[in-house]
């Protein structure tokens, strides 16, 4: 891995204050994001961990590491899918909270980390940029116990890192359970001074949350209800994900997403992460999501370039009939 970006580098650590300044808030792209959502398909971009985790010797190192050591890398990603047709880039920093990050013994800061890795998909120059949030992992029992105030804490920190840094929104993705969603919606809610919240689960082949088994209709709903402006699942299969779709579009007019994985992965006998990639699966798939009526489509985790390609030809198809 490369170095560490010296003290005097554009990304500063140590959070400096626990007060929000919204005026740094990029609203011209959360108003893009808005209003195209009302009037057509948005691509999102592909997974960014699988694909550096794929990569020569990197299986075991964590991805939010790379917006530290090899910031080049995570730009030439998200400019790959940029020019493949991503309409939204998605930071990398799904485990970028500050639990995730000592978890994974990286002694940076979470306004440094979140901070470079807005700034490397912004360099993508794509016309919106989410800020991905995932689980940060804290146990907690009763609303407003110590773990309850540290998950929510932390979710608050990293929403306003990347807010702050020029996110244009904020994707809550992969949560399996309300009670880690729960805590997320307080917390990034308490930041968000009228920004985007997209927020997405994992779901089994039955719709239901890998966590706890509530039906995917009930766990948006109350993410709804919180204030989400777009709802959907990610990192599931295609056929959980089709279904989802159409489950999703008839509980609510709000914008549904849908990004499922490649499957899972097997290591060679080299010790590097592989999946099996199918294109032509997410494009037939991709068709019938747009059909149905999802507004966000992208795939999720081994799903690398030639999968957006794909997709972004069947939804370049059909804005040119439309």
């Amino acid at each position: 891995m490369g170095e560490l970006f010296a003290d005097g580098d554009r990304f500063v650590s140590g959070f400096e204050s626990d007060r929000t300044d919204p005026s740094t808030y990029d609203r011209p792209a959360a108003e893009w994001l808005l209003e195209h959502l009302e009037c057509g398909v948005l691509l999102a971009q592909g997974p960014m961990g699988s694909l550096l985790q794929s990569q020569v010797g990197a299986a075991d190192i964590p991805a939010a590491y790379w917006n530290i050591a090899e910031r080049a890398e995570v730009e030439r990603i998200h400019r790959l899918y940029r020019l493949l047709g991503a309409d939204i880039a998605i930071t990398n920093t799904f485990q970028a909270s500050g639990p995730a990050l000592a978890r994974d013994a990286i002694p940076e800061s979470v306004e440094r980390v979140n901070r470079a890795a807005v700034f490397c998909a912004r360099r993508a120059a794509a016309p919106c940029t989410l800020g991905s949030m995932g689980p940060c992992g804290v146990e907690w029992t009763l609303a407003g116990d110590a773990g309850h105030a540290e998950a929510v804490g932390a979710y608050r920190e990293q929403a306003r890192s990347l807010l702050e840094a020029g996110a244009s929104g904020i994707l809550l993705e992969t949560f399996c359970s309300m009670r880690d969603v729960v805590p997320a919606l307080d917390g990034v809610g308490s930041v968000l001074y009228g920004m985007p919240l997209l927020v997405s689960f994992a779901v089994d082949d039955d719709c239901s949350l890998l966590g706890d088994g509530l039906s995917i209709e009930a766990a948006c709903l109350e993410a709804l209800h919180a204030g989400a402006c777009a709802v959907g699942v990610n990192c599931c299969s295609i056929p959980a994900a089709t279904e989802s779709v159409r489950r999703l579009v008839r509980l609510t007019d709000r914008p549904i997403m849908v990004r499922p994985h490649a499957g899972m992965p097997h290591r060679t006998d080299e010790g590097e992460l592989m999946w099996d990639e199918n294109p032509a699966a997410f494009a037939e798939a991709c068709e019938l999501w747009c059909a149905d009526g999802a507004r966000i489509v992208g795939a999720c985790c081994g799903a690398g370039p030639r999968t957006l390609s794909a997709m972004a030809e069947v939804i370049e198809d059909g804005r040119a009939a439309s």
